[in-house]
Order: structure tokens, then C-alpha cells, then sequence
């Protein structure tokens, strides 16, 4: 008996179901009237192109939400690629997901593609979606998928976006060598491990202000310093490079994230519960920080779509 034939999924036919999801939404438009808006208020919204790949066990409600969350802030059409074990399965849907902003009448609308593949079919999968992406908008691309790092396709994915996310603090994750290729081949690179530490970096940057410590000590939990922690003393070091900033584990079981900062005898500031306690001298005070949340990151890298010049340097640091 022959071996099935492999399924085959053809972008212009995911494109063409794309295209009639909105002939459903819509009336035929009116002369004069833009296509994309129909009388029943539905305005069709597309500001980049979002190709996320996560493994097929992430939780697919949680993503969901993020995704959906993060269209309301970064209109666009997302596609989602699950990769599974196995072998030979390709499979594709499309749908919309709408939303009724507050104070208005007219739901907003973006299209999504989600596409399951095994890791074999990974090179078809990079044909699929190339030709998927909005023309002269930006192409941002988020990797979540432990797979996807180990695949030899994986330098087809790449060249399909623009800007690359990924988390470094996740198991799997690219490492800053990979990062740092991503670099030197041209793509602009963001990575959430960064993105975490950026109201610690502005606290830091104002206490700091106008004054160049001899030294400060970096302390973080576990016998490992993990991503964060290597940033924020690439970061000090790249922006006080008189002053020694040094590392320093508690020997815990910890994954070696930031949880103090000290400067000389007088300054200390301790990372505790979406804050920070600062003590300077025998004055106390505490700051708050707003965002925490993997959909709060995102949306900070996907706002960002030119080279960050700041984390290119505290990366090139670490990599050097």
C-alpha cells in the first residue's frame, strides 16, 4: 500500500479564507465607500505582522489571551505556529478576533492564522508564512519554542521577520550567543529577560545620577547568575566604566535573578514583590513597579522597532 501523501497547505489559499472571514463580516462596500469598513461597524485593523512559535503543550487559552490582549495595543495579523513531536502533520485555520473598544460603537477586528506542524515539516512551515506577512509593514517574530532552537530550518524562520523576541530566562531559550548572531546578521533582537529590568535600570539611573561609585556589588539568588542579573551588570558597567560592578551569588537553589544592589556602606536597593525598597543612609522608601506580566513585556518589545541601542550594548558586553 503507498504511503499517504503528504497534506500541503498553500499560502494564497490561506489568504483567500483570510479574505472571505471579512466578506462575512462586511456588506459589499458602497461606491466611495473604503472596503475594509462595513455598515455594521466592523473596522478591519492591521499595523504589523506578529508570528509567534510555541511548543504544542503551552497552555493554548493562556496564549490566547496574550495574543488578544496584545492585539488591542498592536493591531495586526497574528500568526501562531504550534510545533509538536511526531512526524508528517501540517494543518492550518483561520479566524478573527474583535473587540468593542470603550466609548464606541464600531468593533475592531485582526486576523489570525494558527498553523500545527511537526518539526519535520518545519521547512514548509517557512514557505506557508513568508508569503503571509502584510506587505511594508513591520515583521516582528516571538520564539517560544524549545524546539524550534534546536531545528535546522530554524535560519529560514528567521529571515522571515524583522525583529526577533525572545525570553532568555526561559528553558531552552536562545542563549546570548544566539543573540548576538542575530545581531551581526542584521536583525534587530529584543529579549524579555532585558525588558523585565527595565524599572529597576530607571531607579538605578536616577539614584545614581551624576555620581561614580568605586564599586557596586550585584547579589541574585542561586549559585548561577541567570540572564537578568547578567544584563543589569552589563548595563552598570557599560554606563559607569570606572566603577567595578561585581557579581555575587547567595549559593541557593535559585535561578539567579536580581534581588539587590549595593553601593558602598550608604546605598542599597533590594527587589522584593513588583517593587523595591530603597535605603540611603537611614532614610527608607519604597517604589513600585507596573509591568510584570509576559503581555506587558511583549507589548513593550513589540512598540520598539528599531535597533535599542542601549541593550545592543549591555548584549555585545555580555558576549564579548
Amino acid at each position: 500500500m503507498p504511503d499517504a501523501k503528504p497534506s500541503t497547505i498553500k499560502p494564497d489559499k490561506i489568504l483567500k479564507q483570510l479574505e472571505d472571514i471579512w466578506t462575512a463580516f462586511t456588506h459589499p462596500p458602497e461606491d466611495g465607500e473604503a472596503g475594509d469598513i462595513g455598515n455594521d461597524g466592523i473596522l478591519r485593523a492591521c499595523s504589523m505582522t506578529l508570528m509567534s512559535f510555541v511548543d504544542d503543550e503551552e497552555d493554548a487559552v493562556a496564549l490566547g489571551e496574550t495574543l488578544s490582549g496584545l492585539m488591542r495595543e498592536h493591531p495586526g495579523r497574528m500568526i501562531v505556529v504550534r510545533l509538536r513531536e511526531g512526524d508528517d502533520f501540517l494543518d492550518a485555520r483561520v479566524f478573527a478576533q474583535c473587540w468593542m473598544p470603550f466609548g464606541h460603537r464600531r468593533q475592531i477586528c485582526c486576523e489570525q492564522v494558527e498553523i500545527i506542524s511537526t518539526m519535520d515539516r518545519l521547512a514548509d512551515v517557512a514557505a506557508i508564512v513568508g508569503p503571509l506577512a502584510v506587505p511594508d509593514l513591520p515583521r516582528l517574530m516571538v520564539l517560544r519554542s524549545a524546539r524550534i532552537v534546536r531545528a535546522g530550518a530554524l535560519r529560514k524562520i528567521l529571515r522571515l521577520a524583522d525583529k526577533i523576541i525572545v525570553d532568555s530566562s526561559m528553558a531552552g531559550a536562545p542563549g546570548f550567543g544566539e543573540l548576538g548572531g542575530l545581531l551581526e546578521s542584521g536583525h534587530i533582537a529584543g529579549d524579555l529577560a532585558w525588558t523585565r529590568i527595565t524599572e529597576i535600570r530607571s531607579l538605578l539611573a536616577q539614584l545614581l545620577e551624576g555620581s561614580t561609585p568605586a564599586a557596586i556589588t550585584l547579589e541574585y539568588a542561586g549559585r548561577e547568575a541567570g540572564p537578568e542579573a547578567r544584563y543589569l551588570q552589563a548595563w552598570l558597567a557599560s554606563a559607569l566604566p570606572d566603577t567595578r560592578v561585581a557579581l555575587k551569588g547567595d549559593g541557593s537553589v535559585g535561578a539567579g535573578n536580581p534581588v539587590a544592589v549595593r553601593v558602598g556602606d550608604d546605598l542599597s536597593v533590594t527587589l522584593c514583590g513588583g517593587g523595591a525598597e530603597v535605603k540611603l543612609g537611614a532614610l527608607s522608601q519604597r517604589a513600585s513597579f507596573s509591568h510584570s506580566s509576559t503581555e506587558e513585556l511583549l507589548s513593550i518589545e513589540l512598540g520598539i522597532v528599531v535597533h535599542d541601542q542601549v541593550f545592543e550594548r549591555a548584549l555585545n558586553r555580555i558576549t564579548a
